[in-house]
């Protein structure tokens, strides 16, 4: 879940990495499934491809089902346990849980990350289309930054097209939270994440899911910037620093690669109400270096760039 908490932050609308238009137009239409068995048979219906297929799931799910805040900020730990007298039992079991989980999604039309993964995972399979859930690691806000968790955090999934593995996240997909409510927000980023951006927001538990992408570990993961959205689905780069904590007893600078002259630069810093523009603003063969005093008791830095938080570091 991405938390954004500055009065100058404005949600603006989705902007699409995919083109959904198709899938929209048939899918905004649906009535209000409560079975898995109905939604998938009507995507089966209008749907030909496994690609469209996929991305209706994605879409119906990022459209439909609203983040259940409670069950984030309220968690309860509840242990599941039963016996088995074979593998074939244990299986079983062990999916009826999920289907549970699955059932509970599409009657309360909430659901926290498994809530969202399972059910994606459920359609899928249903259409005979290779899945699997994965577990992993996101980073919240700059607070996660060099605070790496021992136990994954949230699910997500991948989906085999075209011989290939691509990778969804219908519940970043969904919307975001602004001051502590939630807000639909459909994000078409998060279907099929370029794989070369991947790990600025997703870092799978098993090895074999990083394998698929790249090379990194959990602290490297953890030690990034906090990369949001706006930035990710722009052509921005981030050249320095590549580390998301900054010394808050020098000069700041963020150099950034393909910033625009039209792109207006501001920064925010935690304990201060308003935005400030930056000390010098230097551009140069395409590469940008933005340069900001450090605000007195302010631990944490915000990039803006054109009204959207497009990074997050700490500062000490």
């Amino acid at each position: 879940m991405k938390q954004l908490l500055f009065l100058f932050f404005l949600v603006t609308g989705s902007v699409s990495a995919q083109d959904f238009s198709l899938i929209e137009e048939k899918v905004n239409n649906y009535p209000q499934f409560k079975k898995v068995a109905r939604l998938t048979q009507q995507i089966a219906k209008d749907f030909n491809t496994e690609e469209q297929q996929v991305q209706a799931a994605f879409y119906w799910l990022a459209y439909n089902i609203q983040y259940d805040l409670h069950a984030y900020y309220h968690p309860t730990q509840k242990r599941i346990y039963f016996s088995y007298r074979n593998e074939q039992e244990k299986l079983e079991k062990q999916q009826a849980i999920k289907d549970s989980i699955v059932n509970q999604t599409l009657t309360t039309r909430k659901a926290i990350c498994e809530g969202y993964a399972q059910t994606f995972a459920k359609i899928c399979s249903m259409l005979q289309i290779e899945n699997e859930v994965i577990r992993g690691h996101i980073r919240n806000s700059s607070r996660d930054i060099g605070n790496a968790k021992p136990n994954a955090n949230h699910a997500w999934n991948a989906v085999k097209l075209h011989g290939k593995w691509i990778y969804i996240d219908a519940t970043w997909a969904a919307g975001v939270v602004n001051n502590n409510r939630w807000h639909s927000l459909f994000n078409a980023y998060y279907y099929n994440i370029p794989k070369e951006k991947y790990f600025k927001t997703h870092f799978p538990e098993e090895k074999r899911w990083q394998l698929r992408v790249g090379r990194t570990n959990k602290v490297e993961f953890y030690s990034q910037p906090i990369y949001n959205a706006p930035f990710l689905q722009s052509d921005l780069v981030l050249i320095s620093p590549k580390k998301g904590i900054l010394n808050g007893n020098k000069t700041i600078e963020i150099r950034i690669k393909n910033l625009k002259p039209s792109q207006k630069v501001t920064l925010g810093y935690s304990g201060y109400r308003y935005a400030v523009k930056p000390d010098k603003l230097v551009t140069h063969n395409h590469s940008t270096i933005i340069t900001s005093t450090p605000r007195k008791n302010s631990n944490r830095l915000f990039l803006i760039i054109d009204k959207e938080v497009m990074l997050e570091f700490l500062i000490r």
